[in-house]
């Protein structure tokens, strides 16, 4: 490149060669983006849970019901787009209030159950923030509440080449529970829900003792079906916590060293504007206005997740310059 621009510059330079070189500059810009996504990808690590499917775990946040209502909005969104990407989700659980607003919801968990889910929808984990007039607000205020989304690796039902039931016995695996550190709690379903609800001891709560980590699953009438869904998502809880707390302290580690911090699974990542029809990502500072084809599960979502993944590809080249850049701090003489 250097070399033809020094062409392009040069007086002497004749028409024909000149016209060579500029054609031949546009050629290669082109292929510059493509080129440093592939050395990006090279150079990355690969997630260790990249493969996996995944658990979308969605709660409400500060704002009371209207946050219950966005939940759903979220949760619809997302089985949306699962639909038109053609991957297979299942609705784990759905806990609605036993009192208020029917739209509202208390805790949701969708299992995306196709391989490679947890690398496709890991961008969307943390705190997603509303703006909007609620039904109820007679004075046109607009309110602001909040959810999360947490992204959870699913350990798959079947044995395959790289996920085997040995990964649930090996104590240095993620994925490994001592089932004596679980206890384990049979009640009676309770709230909104069917016929079983109040009538049979089908719900389980599953309480991870050195970690206090509780999951509770009502949603099937069978007793022995809550329990297999409790632990499922009890063991992608305790893997994600696992994983975070590694990069929790690689990240503590750049911080001191060279000042690149993590954007942990708290912090507010995207802001959906219904007056203005407006969906911002905080983190790659991406912004369109097509809030409707969003909520849908649309292109527009599939634009908004693609600039994240870029954003994310960015910070991940930068921690590892950060890691060197520590590794050679600790072996620096005193």
């Amino acid at each position: 490149m250097a070399e033809l621009q020094q062409l392009l510059h040069d007086p002497s330079t004749d028409a024909e060669l000149r016209t060579l070189a500029t054609e031949e500059i546009e050629q290669t810009s082109s292929k510059i983006p493509t080129l440093i996504s592939v050395l990006q990808s090279t150079l990355i690590p690969t997630d260790p849970f990249a493969a996996l499917p995944c658990l979308l775990e969605i709660r409400p946040g500060a704002g009371g019901s209207e946050a219950g209502i966005f939940v759903g909005d979220l949760l619809r969104m997302y089985q949306a787009y699962c639909k038109r990407q053609g991957l297979r989700a299942i609705l784990v659980k759905m806990d609605s209030p036993a009192k208020g607003s029917e739209d509202e919801i208390q805790e949701a968990i969708l299992e995306v159950d196709s391989p490679g889910a947890y690398e496709t929808l890991k961008c969307e984990a943390g705190v997603h923030r509303v703006q909007r007039v609620p039904a109820t607000e007679a004075q046109g205020r607009t309110h602001t509440s909040a959810a999360s989304v947490l992204v959870l690796p699913s350990f798959p039902e079947h044995e395959n080449e790289d996920f085997g039931t040995a990964n649930l016995d090996d104590p240095a695996s993620d994925f490994y529970i001592n089932a004596q550190d679980v206890r384990t709690d049979v009640m009676r379903a309770r709230g909104a829900g069917g016929q079983h609800v109040n009538t049979t001891d089908s719900a389980i709560r599953l309480t991870h003792i050195p970690t206090n980590t509780v999951v509770s699953i009502q949603d099937a009438r069978s007793q022995h079906k809550n329990r297999q869904k409790a632990w499922r998502v009890l063991r992608s809880k305790l893997a994600q916590a696992r994983r975070d707390a590694r990069e929790d302290e690689k990240a503590q580690l750049r911080v001191s060293v060279v000042g690149i911090a993590r954007m942990g699974r708290g912090d507010k990542i995207r802001t959906y504007n219904w007056g203005q029809q407006r969906v911002t990502d905080h983190r790659s500072g991406f912004t369109l206005n097509n809030l409707g084809d969003v909520l849908e599960g649309g292109q527009s979502l599939d634009e908004v997740m693609d600039s994240v993944k870029a954003w994310q590809k960015d910070r991940e080249v930068e921690a590892l310059v950060a890691d060197e850049e520590a590794e050679a701090a600790r072996k620096k003489p005193r």
